[in-house]
């Protein structure tokens, strides 16, 4: 397969690969796996950090690369090619914060997750592996020196005195129980065009799906922006196109459509 007809498909996770923290399901992985044998490249495009990514996803191989991190670290054919996280004195501001405000904030890194007043939140969040105690504000200096957090998971809906102490670092994405804190100027879409740049594939030959408002960027990106079916209103409203429900062959049926058909046709955005 040439270049010229290659597709780099981009999946959000959580909504749109999975459920309720279940594995993924038989027709999308299916249809996955048969996008890879015809040799188009298939990422994960995902808020969560490259440790909260959970195994059955992480080791697929009909997984060719990652954006993790909302953009801050992308890794192809498992290497990294690049990789942003939070400064040690920026983590010791946050941590100070947190500890003082009893609200629960967690740290996912590159390796760990770690977590502040976590004992008594995080009901309905699924989290990869099990979570390590913050109990200073230096423990990321001394405890766990050396960590690479990419991402923060903060106690919804944000306070304006943790809006005011966060805006200048990070951008703060609403969902129903929880905030995500990604790192400033990295996106689901910064990533995507830093994969494509890397495998030579252009721009409108890839495909993105995804359900929520934090996939806004990649599929304004995509040559295909694909909003799944119970997708939230304001994803809807942008995407070039529609597919089914998460659980009900939502990414099955978008990529047998957009990839896998050869009279598809890209509809980028300028």
């Amino acid at each position: 397969m040439s270049l010229d007809t290659t597709k780099a498909i981009f999946l959000d996770i959580d909504g749109t690969l999975l459920l309720h923290g279940k594995d993924p399901f038989t027709e999308d992985i299916e249809q996955l796996e048969e996008a890879h044998k015809q040799g188009h490249r298939v990422f994960l495009n995902t808020g969560r950090s490259l440790v909260n990514i959970p195994p059955c996803l992480l080791t697929a191989p009909y997984i060719d690369g990652i954006v993790a991190g909302g953009g801050a670290h992308v890794i192809i054919n498992g290497k990294t090619i690049y990789h942003k996280w939070i400064p040690e004195d920026l983590l010791a501001l946050i941590c100070g914060y947190y500890l003082r405000s009893g609200r629960w904030c967690i740290f996912e890194g590159e390796t760990n997750i770690y977590g502040i007043n976590y004992e008594t939140g995080l009901a309905g969040l699924d989290f990869a592996i099990e979570i390590l105690p913050v109990k200073n504000p230096t423990d990321f200096s001394t405890l766990y020196k050396g960590t690479r957090v990419t991402k923060l998971t903060m106690q919804g809906c944000v306070t304006d005195e943790e809006r005011a102490a966060l805006q200048d670092y990070f951008q703060l994405n609403p969902f129903p129980v929880y905030m995500e804190g990604i790192i400033k100027g990295e996106t689901k879409a910064s990533g995507m065009e830093l994969a494509l740049n890397a495998l030579g594939i252009a721009r409108e030959n890839s495909i993105a799906i995804g359900d929520s408002v934090n996939d806004i960027a990649m599929l304004r990106f995509a040559g295909i922006g694909i909003a799944m079916g119970n997708a939230c209103d304001e994803l809807k409203q942008i995407a070039n196109a529609l597919t089914l429900d998460c659980g009900h062959g939502g990414v099955a049926h978008a990529v047998k459509q957009w990839a896998l058909t050869s009279a598809a046709k890209p509809v980028l955005r300028r």
